[in-house]
Parts: structure tokens; C-alpha cells; sequence
């Protein structure tokens, strides 16, 4: 990350060339609540605005923004992809660690027996990890500013709006999906990846046991209409190794075909438009690779070995 010389630089550019109202939109373009942000004066607000986004390690997603907005002016080079792109991912002791590329946090599987599908049967998997959330907005406009590929139908230019920053993405087709896991290092899970992260070895119906609870996930029973941010039903919708809205908010694409003659792709966990028997861990739906669809998503997971060296 960038020393202080280079926020001190930073600081008195954004200063120099964004008003207040200006620094308003583009904290919503951000997804940063304003108001939140300490002190009363641009200076100050400009200041904690990059500490901000520091801390959480998006900085790279003001610069871009910046550049967009003014692209006459010599920002400073906070990216670190450049690095990212020549170095392992890092795999700190535990079960999780954060892919610095895209945001997500990604939780590890262990290898062993599970039981799949409604017929519960014995199934294998090596060890892999799944990210811990949908890729939502947030994550996915990095993607969008690194390769200028097409964004979802709903957002502002090359920015989703802020309100929604942290709901899963939509509108995006089995192709811009495996676009980003490709970008981001990853691979799009298979269903048999899918159903065990949800569910565990147990068996379970639903990723928290085998009790329908509507206020545990977003389906159509909950009366939301809507998507949410990807931790509004955690902890309690969480399967059993963390994992959270493996039921309802965003159907989840997967890379299984649904038939052998490959034309749908299965997807799995529901929607905010799903009733309770298709939020269920083991259903399986289907939707054409080439679908944008308003309720649908996806999640990525990593099976190669991760080096245990920093980065």
C-alpha cells in the first residue's frame, strides 16, 4: 500500500479539483455514507474518506473513479494489481483469508464426505475454498474499472449506485461470471462445490438445519420483494462453515450443465423470488449461459494450492 506521502498527495488533489457536492457523489458512486465520514470541513472529510477506503483496502476503486471523473490529472498510482498479478495468493493459518484483488473473503472446505443432492448421497471432495459472499456491486466494479467490460443494465456508467453496494451483482451471464473469475484468479464453483459448502457432511435441508425459517434468508416468505446486502440474514442464515445467503437473495450460478445436451446451466439456492422449497440446499434450477437475469448471481471458489508465503 501507498506511504503517507502519497495520501498527502492525494488529499490535496482531490481537494484541488472536487467541490463538496462533487465529494458527495462520488462517496455514493463509492457506496460511502457521507454523513459518516469525520470532521465538517472538505478537507477533513476528503482525509477520512481515503483513510476509509485505505483500511478496507479499496483505494485502488477511488483512483479509478477519480480518473474518470478527471482525466486530465496526474492521480497517484495506488493500484497494487500490478504485484498482485506476479505474486501467490496468500493463505494465512485458519479456514479464510481475504483475496486482496477482488475483496472477497474466501472460507476453506475441507476435504472429505458429504452427502449431495435429495437422494443424500455419499459424495468426495478435495480440499477448496468458496468465497464467503455472492460477489456483490462493491467487488465487481473493480472488475469493471481493470477491463472496461460491460456493466450491469442498472448501474451509473461504470459505477453501481451506492445503495447497493453491498447487494449481490445481477444482470450478469454465465460469461461475465467466469470473465471475472478468470480476471480475479479463480473458478466458477461446480454444483457438487456448491451444495457441500452449503450444507456441510450433515445432510441438512437448509444451511442453517432442517427447519424452514423465513427469517433466516430472503425468499419471497419473508415479504422483502427485493435483494439485500449479502450480511443481512448472518449469523443465523449461515451454513455450517460460515458461509452466508446460500439461501434466497440471488440465485447462484454454477458451472454444471443442468442436461447433457449443455444448453442451461445449473444454478442453485433461490431468490428473493424463491419459495421455501427452492431455497433448500440440495435444489438444483437451470437458466441459459447467456441470461442476464434480475435475480441472479454468483459466488467464485480457488481449488489450486495457495502459497504460504506473504505476498
Amino acid at each position: 500500500m501507498a506511504g503517507n506521502k502519497d495520501f498527502t498527495q492525494l488529499r490535496k488533489l482531490l481537494i484541488h479539483h472536487f467541490n463538496i457536492a462533487e465529494l458527495r457523489v462520488l462517496c455514493f458512486d463509492l457506496g460511502v455514507d457521507y454523513e459518516e465520514l469525520e470532521g465538517t470541513t472538505k478537507t477533513t472529510k476528503m482525509q477520512d474518506l481515503i483513510l476509509y477506503l485505505e483500511r478496507r483496502g479499496e483505494l485502488p476503486l477511488l483512483i479509478d473513479a477519480v480518473r474518470e471523473a478527471r482525466p486530465g490529472v496526474n492521480w497517484p498510482d495506488l493500484s497494487e494489481e500490478s504485484k498482485l498479478d506476479k505474486t501467490s495468493e496468500t493463505m494465512p493459518a485458519g479456514d479464510s483469508y481475504t483475496n486482496q484483488k477482488t475483496g472477497l473473503e474466501m472460507i476453506r472446505i475441507p476435504a472429505g464426505e458429504y452427502l449431495y443432492s435429495d437422494e443424500n448421497r455419499v459424495d468426495y471432495l478435495p480440499e477448496y475454498w468458496i468465497s464467503k459472499t455472492p460477489v456483490t456491486n462493491r467487488h465487481y466494479v473493480r472488475f469493471v474499472r481493470a477491463t472496461n467490460e460491460k456493466t450491469p443494465e442498472h448501474w451509473k456508467g461504470k459505477s453501481p449506485p451506492g445503495d447497493i453496494a453491498d447487494h449481490p451483482v445481477v444482470y450478469v451471464s454465465f460469461d461475465d461470471a467466469a470473465a471475472y473469475a478468470k480476471w480475479a484468479g479463480m473458478q466458477m464453483p461446480t454444483e457438487q462445490e456448491w451444495e457441500k459448502a452449503a450444507r456441510g457432511t450433515d445432510g441438512r435441508k437448509y444451511p442453517w438445519g432442517n427447519d424452514w425459517q423465513e427469517n433466516h434468508c430472503n425468499t419471497y416468505e419473508s415479504g422483502i420483494l427485493g435483494k439485500t446486502p449479502v450480511s443481512q440474514f448472518s449469523p443465523q442464515g449461515n451454513s455450517p462453515y460460515g458461509l452466508e445467503d446460500m439461501s434466497g437473495n440471488v440465485w447462484e450460478r454454477t458451472d454444471s450443465w443442468y442436461y447433457d445436451d449443455k444448453e442451461f446451466r445449473v444454478i442453485r439456492g433461490g431468490s428473493w423470488t424463491s419459495n421455501a422449497d427452492e431455497a433448500r440446499a440440495a435444489y438444483r434450477y437451470r437458466t441459459r449461459p447467456s441470461d442476464r437475469d434480475h435475480n441472479g448471481g454468483f459466488r467464485l471458489v480457488v481449488r489450486r494450492p495457495l502459497s504460504q508465503e506473504g505476498v
